[in-house]
């Protein structure tokens, strides 16, 4: 549904840059983390990086979320390609494609009758050539059609069509989630809850991918330092989420008994995981952490970056 990029769980950024027509290149600065993006509750903001009614992203063009966490950019080769941002001049980590490539000379436009389109050179709604679309047009007047990037860093399309569970809107689902991950409460579910969320320390992303892999990727080269082993599960949507008990489980979210991996740290209540600006994503004590101790489980990457 989403055409998202699949990465097996070895391959570096590099090499699935290579086979999807994807190049990494060069990345403006991102902060490492946000505020409040350390801590379990998720920071709640409304802006948002617009492309309007009419407007297009010719080749080369890209738009960046207002955090400067993510970028979307229309590719020379004809692939509509979002990205998180890493260090400055570095490697980008993509997160989801339109599968568009080989199409050079290919842009995007946002429709008045709120359809987002990818036509190839030369093309348009009069002409015909449309490679791609995000299926929102629709006979809705009271809506403003856009397509943007939000403060998450995920990428949306406000179109003019009821959509089954998205009401008017279209995503690529890649929300940016915070890099601790706390056990749920009577008020609060602190989960990565489809895949395609990912998360961010100063050295590291890490990524739900549309396979069921939980993958961690170094920002100095996108290379693959850590996975659950967990791809090809087959599950629709692909859960991470800590248990009361604290034991960090992957799980199918239609089905919360089904478990794909765990970290094994049952019987620790309050426990809770964290993605360190070292590498290395750890599951802590109720009252351990970085620089205390109480570590329960951890990736082993502290020391790959």
């Amino acid at each position: 549904m989403h055409n998202r990029l699949l990465r097996s769980a070895f391959i570096s950024l590099l090499a699935a840059s290579a086979l999807t027509g994807l190049v990494p290149g060069t990345a403006g600065a991102a902060p490492a983390t946000r505020p409040g993006m350390a801590e379990c509750d998720e920071p709640y903001d409304q802006l948002e990086t617009v492309l309007s009614m009419g407007q297009r992203l010719a080749p080369g063009e890209k738009l960046t979320s207002p955090t400067k966490s993510t970028e979307l950019v229309m590719q020379a080769d004809g692939n509509l390609v979002l990205y998180a941002l890493g260090n400055p001049g570095g490697p980008r980590l993509p997160l989801w494609n339109s599968a568009t490539y080989g199409n050079p000379g290919a842009y995007a436009t946002m429709q008045e009758d709120g359809n987002f389109v990818i036509y190839k050179q030369g093309g348009s709604s009069q002409t015909g050539g449309g490679i791609w679309h995000t299926d929102t047009y629709g006979d809705h007047t009271d809506t403003k059609p856009r397509a943007k990037l939000d403060w998450d860093g995920n990428f949306k399309v406000i179109g003019r069509k009821e959509r089954e569970f998205l009401g008017l809107h279209w995503s690529a689902m890649t929300r940016e989630r915070t890099s601790k991950v706390c056990a749920k409460d009577a008020t609060h579910e602190y989960r990565y809850r489809f895949d395609g969320d990912w998360a961010q320390s100063a050295t590291v992303w890490m990524l739900i991918q549309d396979d069921g892999n939980l993958v961690i990727y170094r920002k100095s080269d996108g290379k693959a330092i850590w996975n659950s082993g967990t791809y090809n599960t087959g599950y629709y949507a692909t859960e991470l989420s800590i248990t009361a008990d604290g034991n960090l489980t992957l799980r199918d979210w239609f089905s919360p008994h089904t478990v794909a991996w765990s970290s094994g740290t049952g019987n620790n209540p309050g426990a809770y995981a964290l993605l360190q600006d070292d590498g290395n994503f750890v599951v802590y004590k109720a009252d351990g952490g970085p620089g205390k101790g109480g570590a329960l489980w951890h990736s082993g990457t502290w020391n790959k970056i």
